[in-house]
């Protein structure tokens, strides 16, 4: 109920800052009471109807107040007369403001209506802001509270209206596929924490940790959702210890299942509608409000006191039972849970009778607030009568059912964690998608990813990835977690393992650069190709040979020049980086990933700086002259390295190659072509041989381009005087195959840490609008030139330059890479562009490419 209040002054106005979610454009006076929140008609007649023939579904949502019609000829006038209940109680300044607001949307619809409409495409809201002249006046569900903890769950599995486009249910149905709207039917949308995590540094200026919408899509999944509620709830450093914790989990548990039956009894559809919970998030204040609200529930008033004796003397009185926070503090500080929100044990129930309730309702209302749920959004909701209940909803409220049943439980000691044992050479393998995690704990002996090696009793955590973990001497492992699949590997005798061709080769190259650092002759150490079909183990046993040599106190090259997988930098690079440090062994990319490189965070293991090439598309073939010409650009950098720094010379370098079948050239072949695919594809290795003076050239299993190669070098020398060995290898029958989806989650996946992070490291990119005139964006990878900027490419990530705008086009094209940004919206006509960077800042003299590869990210800004 709205209290009585002074009007404010325009001095003690402020934004309202505690929404977590949903759309721009909230009014909000001083002090929170209310606010004016932009809306569609279908969410004005919803919460009209629930008001009118819905009494029980009305009491789940905010307080409805009234409806505003906000549009260029809105006046301080026009507010009073549509809001005659409560305009006494919206301050001149706040009405003013929300005159202001409407006439800039009168405009900005006015401007919208001149443009050419596109009847088939559906363009996303950038902006977050609602295209509506219509505001509904609710009473603001965080009113009352001292440092309240909010969360929004976004529910449903399926999240768009029949009358979505094509486009919008492909992308809404992706996000339900990639986040737990998938596997629980809601996710959470965005929830700030009073004192929240472990690091101060993160707070706001009013102490709240905010965990805004990407963490709910791409932190939070199906197998730690229950431990990312916890952070809502439980917290010590705001006094909320486990005992009060379980009291607010068992109070939301309550109105939990109150909501499920009153969706199970109504027939509705709601389409992207959530659950607001809403907590005292300051343990101090929260146990004060519970104490609070116990005596005064304790304590009758004189209106009880009448009522009592009216009904001893046997007069009629309509009794309702008082609905509060559920939670009081017995006699020794301990918490006592109610049922249904009804206070039990040694508290008597408040029985509200006639005209008496106002008085009661003044004694809670100047009661600090415990703790509600609230259901919100409704812009895509409407009644169905005859098609029964809703679901899509009731699958996301029957989930927080289950997780607050589990977090209003007292803490167990049991544990889905058990133990495997493996003998020496043997392996762990394993595939946890995007939605999962896993852990994993060396108990005893020794264990590596990779060649990087695993510290003992560290808790390990994988997602996104196909990997296996190997040990030389034998070790025990304790694992946790859902797994796509997984499997051990124990040889009878442990020379059965191909990885022991492998070691043996490490040792071998290990006494090649001893021989390159102690010699006077100044010859690099060993440079290494890997070569071989797809599915061979290539890059795995690259990042093995260069983390076997860091951990021998040496600094080798690693270098790719497989445009289709970057390598610490994005897909569609060629690139190459020392790696004097161990790699993260977390990492899904096996420390070989963007979050590996700088940034302006901390980072869990030394980061790694790459000297990158942008070719801009996927296969060697489609533009096979540039990608040599890179390919030499390349190798000339890494001569240079060697030339400066001679523990980088002597440690020599690692070569990883694209697979055959990225050249695109097998068709050629099965056509009939003379020398096909593989002389195709053994030119391409001999060039790379050439430019980086490849001395040894191990071969996976691929006895076609062992025999060709073989042909190709028989008497080549480096350009150091060597022969060049070639090496045939076994490949591990444990190599993974990552299926496209896989790959295409993998490139999405990169693109979103190098913005945005990941679990260990969150990052906070800038976004800024420039004219079009203000940025020079050339067209890769056919003939450089000015590309013609249009809304074809928004959701593009273009590669920045190292370079001046007014370099020839040759000298751009082939100039190194020094970042990347992404295009996040192009307005033709503003002609103005938003562009996501890593930095702010303008982006000045450098010119930007605008390739093939990788994809453009739909959903990389939600």
């Amino acid at each position: 109920m709205i209290s009585n209040r002074e009007i404010p002054n325009h001095s003690d106005l402020k934004p309202y800052n505690h929404a977590v979610a949903g759309h721009d454009g909230t009014l909000c006076d001083p002090d929170g009471e209310l606010f004016i929140k932009p809306c569609v008609q279908q969410e004005i007649d919803f919460y009209q109807t629930a008001q009118e023939s819905h009494q029980a579904f009305a009491d789940l949502m905010p307080e409805y107040l009234g409806t505003l019609v906000l549009n260029g000829a809105t006046d301080v006038h026009s507010i009073d007369e549509q809001l005659p209940a409560v305009a006494d109680h919206i301050s001149q300044h706040m009405k003013e403001e929300a005159v202001r607001m409407a006439h800039e949307r009168a405009a900005e619809a006015k401007a919208e209506a001149a443009k050419p409409h596109d009847n088939i495409r559906w363009n996303p809201n950038k902006n977050r802001k609602i295209a509506t002249d219509k505001s509904v006046v609710l009473e603001n569900a965080a009113y009352g509270f001292h440092h309240p903890n909010i969360l929004d769950a976004k529910l449903g599995q399926r999240l768009w209206a029949d009358d979505a486009p094509m486009e919008k249910r492909k992308r809404f149905d992706e996000i339900t596929r990639q986040t737990t709207n998938g596997s629980h039917g809601f996710r959470i949308a965005g929830m700030r924490v009073y004192k929240g995590g472990d690091n101060e540094a993160e707070w706001d200026q009013e102490n709240y940790k905010v965990y805004n919408k990407d963490y709910g899509r791409f932190q939070v999944n199906k197998d730690n959702i229950v431990q990312e509620m916890r952070k809502f709830i439980f917290n010590e450093k705001a006094g909320i210890d486990e005992d009060l914790g379980r009291a607010i989990a068992e109070a939301f548990l309550n109105d939990l299942r109150h909501v499920e039956k009153v969706l199970a009894r109504e027939e509705s559809r709601m389409y992207s509608a959530s659950l607001l919970f809403t907590f005292e998030g300051d343990g101090e204040a929260l146990r004060a409000a519970i104490d609070q609200q116990a005596q005064i529930a304790s304590t009758p008033t004189p209106a009880q006191n009448a009522r009592v004796e009216k009904l001893s003397n046997g007069e009629p009185t309509l009794s309702t039972v008082r609905v509060d926070s559920g939670i009081v503090m017995d006699d020794d500080g301990e918490m006592v849970y109610g049922n249904g929100g009804i206070i039990e044990g040694d508290v008597k129930v408040l029985e509200l009778t006639g005209s008496d309730d106002d008085d009661d309702d003044e004694d809670f209302s100047s009661l600090p607030k415990i703790y509600n749920l609230k259901l919100i959004d409704f812009a895509h909701a409407s009644w169905v009568p005859g098609q029964g209940p809703d679901e899509n909803s009731l699958v996301g409220v029957r989930s927080l059912i289950n997780i607050f049943e589990e977090l209003a439980e007292s803490p167990t000691t049991t544990s889905s964690n058990r133990t495997i044992t493996l003998r020496p050479l043997g392996e762990w393998r394993f595939s946890v998608s995007r939605a999962s995690s896993i852990t994993c704990r060396l108990l005893s002996g020794t264990a590596e990813r990779d060649g990087t090696e695993l510290s003992l009793n560290q808790p390990y955590t994988f997602t996104r990835t196909k990997s296996k973990i190997l040990t030389w001497t034998g070790c025990v492992l304790e694992v946790s977690g859902d797994f796509d699949s997984e499997s051990t590997k124990n040889y009878d005798q442990p020379d059965q393992s191909p990885f022991v061709s492998y070691f043996n080769l490490h040792f071998a190259l290990h006494q090649r650069r001893v021989t390159a650092a102690t010699s006077s002759s100044q010859l690099p150490g060993p440079r290494v190709m890997i070569c071989g079909g797809a599915n061979t183990g290539k890059t795995s046993l690259a990042k093995m040979l260069v983390a076997l040599s860091t951990r021998m106190g040496e600094q080798p090259l690693l270098v790719n020049v497989d445009p289709r997988d970057g390598m610490l930098s994005l897909p569609g690079t060629i690139s190459a980086a020392v790696f004097a440090t161990v790699m993260d062994v977390e990492d899904p990319s096996g420390g070989i990933g963007v979050t590996s490189t700088p940034s302006s965070g901390p980072s869990a293991v030394p980061v790694k700086l790459p000297m990158a090439y942008y070719y801009g598309r996927q296969r060697v073939g489609d533009d096979e002259g540039l990608w040599r010409s890179l390919v030499s650009k390349l190798g000339s950098s890494v001569r240079a390295k060697f030339g400066a720094d001679d523990s980088v010379r002597s440690a020599g370098l690692v070569v990883d190659t694209p697979s055959p079948e990225a050249g695109g050239d097998v068709k050629k072949e099965e056509e009939g072509e003379e020398g096909g695919g593989v002389k195709r594809e053994v030119d391409r290795l001999v060039h790379v041989v050439r430019e980086f003076a490849v001395n040894i050239v191990v071969l996976l299993q691929s006895p076609e381009l062992q025999a060709e190669l073989e042909k190709r070098l028989a008497g080549e020398k480096t350009a150091h005087g060597e022969d060049i060995t070639v090496l045939p290898l076994e490949k591990s029958d444990g190599v993974a195959e990552r299926s496209s989806d896989f790959l295409k989650a993998d490139r999405e996946a990169a693109i979103k840490e190098y913005f945005f992070g990941d679990s260990k490291r969150t990052l906070s990119p800038f976004t800024q609008s420039v004219g079009f005139d203000d940025v020079a964006i050339f067209k890769a990878p056919d003939a450089l030139e000015p590309a013609e900027i249009s809304q074809e490419m928004s959701h593009w990530t273009l590669a920045v330059m190292n370079a001046s705008v007014n370099d020839p086009p040759e000298t751009i094209r082939q100039a190194p890479v020094v970042g990347w940004v992404a295009i996040a919206d192009v307005d033709e006509d503003r002609r103005r562009l938003k562009i996501l960077s890593p930095v702010s800042g303008r982006l000045g003299n450098r010119p930007m490419v605008w390739g093939s590869w990788p994809e453009p990210y739909i959903n990389l800004l939600g």
